[in-house]
């Protein structure tokens, strides 16, 4: 695996409790700010695909808008049956007023 460090935004732009999309390279990501910590994950939900930067932050879980899955922002594991699913999450790093996260490409 190829691992990328991708800038997505700058610090400031992720207020504390707000989601937000980003697009990696056609790759859906969703960037949460928890009481001023960032988690990246993918915005697309395991069970039919929904765009979960539209769903419901509360603490650490986010809540799929189209039929209610929901998962750790922290570790991406499915709170709903099936549990043991789980959503890729993404290492997130500052550097200066940057934000940015690692994707592990597969080798191709």
């Amino acid at each position: 695996m190829a691992r990328e460090r991708v800038r997505v935004l700058r610090v400031g732009e992720l207020g504390p409790g707000r989601l937000v999309y980003v697009e990696v390279d056609g790759l859906p990501v969703a960037l949460a700010n928890l009481g001023g910590t960032i988690h990246a994950f993918s915005d697309t939900c395991r069970h039919e695909g929904g765009p979960l930067s539209a769903g419901a932050l509360i603490g650490d879980t986010i809540t799929c808008p189209w039929h209610g899955w929901a998962y750790s922002i922290r570790t991406g594991k499915s709170l709903v049956p099936p549990v043991g699913l789980r959503l890729p999450v993404y290492p997130v790093l500052i550097e200066g007023d940057e934000l940015c996260i690692e994707i592990d490409w597969p080798d191709l």
